[in-house]
């Protein structure tokens, strides 16, 4: 239970129970006529106020005990439930346990994290009562009864020990520990997002260049407050958006955890909680800004960052300089955007055609991966494996087969959705053969693809897709451009086809 922050003397005067009568609803009435009800969440007994938190509660009906917590507690960390408790997300976007609990039918236990429990208690100038209460039964009886008290600012607790206290039981010894203690609120390195963001009191450096004379790496705090800006009257201090590199591995923790993070070329952000501007120079590098690194990515993120830091290296993407330092409007290359919108576009154009989407509407878990969909962050050719898979599951197994066959006239029974595919742009007037790069691709992974780089099919495969012996993020924009050039074929094929529809029924 809670108590108001000061008032632990009073509580301790004790050992027994304070607050009986919080946790449970119940309904009262006097002989003097007056009546009222007590809801079990606050209580006043001995000029101590006390307040529920947590307890077990073996609710009639129920097999299990039922675990209550009050709800400011959850609040204040904008917890969530999970399987035997609750869990909250830091300002960085991790997941941290608050509370886990385990429960069986004659037994059960609740651990609450201490430091998110004591940081709770300072910010709402409350301590808390724990009370303790141990039996132990042995067979031995030869000792002296025993009855002790300790008590100080923060305990009182009494304990006595008997010997053959019970009568008719294998062990009639027994001793017990009974009493209270307190925690009081401290404030410590957990603290709720909405304090947490901006909380950070030490910047860390970062490399921002070379010592041209020395070779030594040159660095500088990302504490904003300590960079120029435009408005500076000289150039004595680094500026804002100098440039910071990192090794692209640095974008793996965010890529592998796409229902948390959103990664593009050009973005990365949590949830609704954060998020930092960023690009690929010429070197494959991931570029931030000095200043976006103290202002814009968590502190908890940046020991994260500062294990992937390296030299200057490369050049900047031009569209992002000419944004950013030009003024000017400008675009930059997105082939993974630009597949996306092709997908989309190709979808419109079957609905105006066929009735239908050519590809279905992807399952919740592939939709964000595929939102995420960033290309190999090593260099390793196993990196190019899951990039791979995610572009073969939304365009190859995606494909509406029903719908196809539904389409195209004369379809064998188990006929695939490729070969039916071919078949209906072969009607629309395709000369090009645009679903090949599909073909191969699903080729690829049929027969192991980068996964099984020995195998002689594999090599084959990866040869019809023009990517053997190509460096992995070659290669997966090699594969990104040869989709998004066909789905853009099928999109333009079947428009082409629905306003030929559309003219003919109006000339008759």
């Amino acid at each position: 239970m809670l108590i108001e922050a000061g008032s632990e003397e009073d509580a301790l005067t004790d050992t027994t129970w304070i607050g009986r009568d919080l946790g449970g609803f119940s309904v009262w009435s006097s002989p003097s006529g007056a009546s009222g009800y007590d809801n079990g969440l606050i209580e006043s007994r001995g000029g101590v106020a006390t307040e529920f938190f947590i307890q077990a509660l073996n609710a009639t009906g129920a097999s299990l005990p039922q675990i209550e917590v009050t709800h400011p507690f959850l609040w204040f960390w904008d917890a969530f439930e999970v399987p035997n408790g609750w869990h909250y997300v830091s300002a960085a976007g991790r997941e941290h346990e608050l509370i886990r609990y385990s429960r069986g039918e004659d037994a059960w236990k609740v651990e609450v994290r201490v430091q998110e429990f004591r940081t709770f208690l300072k910010t709402c100038g409350k301590s808390a009562i724990l009370q303790v209460d141990y039996v132990t039964k042995v067979a031995d009886g030869n000792f002296e009864r025993v009855d002790s008290d300790f008590r100080n600012a923060w305990a009182h607790v009494d304990f006595h020990a008997v010997a053959d206290f019970l009568t008719g039981v294998d062990r009639p010894s027994m001793s017990r520990l009974f009493g209270q203690y307190v925690l009081v609120g401290q404030n410590t390195g957990r603290r709720p997002r909405w304090e947490e963001f901006h909380s950070a009191t030490e910047h860390p450096k970062f490399i921002y260049g070379t010592d041209s004379e020395t070779g030594e790496h040159l660095t500088h705090s990302c504490d904003p407050g300590e960079l120029g800006t435009y408005f500076d009257k000289d150039n004595s201090r680094l500026h804002y958006l100098t440039p910071i590199y990192f090794k692209r591995e640095v974008l793996q923790d965010y890529v592998a955890e796409p229902g948390r993070y959103e990664v593009t070329p050009f973005r990365l952000s949590c949830f609704n909680l954060w998020g930092v501007d960023i690009s690929i120079n010429s070197a494959g590098l991931v570029e931030v800004y000095l200043g976006d690194i103290g202002s814009k990515i968590p502190h908890e993120e940046w020991g994260h960052w500062r294990s992937y830091n390296v030299p200057p290296e490369g050049k900047m993407e031009e569209g992002r300089f000419r944004r950013d330092f030009l003024n000017q409007w400008a675009s930059s290359p997105d082939p993974i955007g630009d597949m996306r919108q092709a997908r989309v576009s190709a979808n419109e154009a079957a609905r105006q055609k066929l009735g239908g989407q050519l590809w279905r509407s992807l399952p919740a878990d592939l939709e964000l991966q595929y939102r995420s969909l960033m290309g190999p962050l090593t260099d390793d050719p196993s990196a190019l494996i899951g990039p791979l898979l995610i572009i073969a599951k939304v365009f190859v197994d995606g494909l509406d087969s029903k719908l196809l066959k539904r389409t195209v006239g004369g379809a064998e029974k188990d006929e695939r959705s490729l070969s039916l595919l071919k078949k209906l742009l072969i009607s629309l007037g395709d000369t090009s053969d645009a679903s090949k790069i599909l073909r191969d691709l699903y080729a690829m992974r049929s027969r192991g693809g980068v996964a099984h780089l020995s195998n002689s099919e594999s090599r084959v495969a990866l040869a019809e897709l023009g990517i053997d012996e190509v460096a992995p993020t070659a290669a997966f924009q090699s594969i990104v451009l040869q989709v998004g050039a066909a789905v853009t074929k099928v999109s333009d094929l079947l428009a082409d086809s629905a306003r030929s529809d559309l003219d003919h029924q109006g000339r008759e």
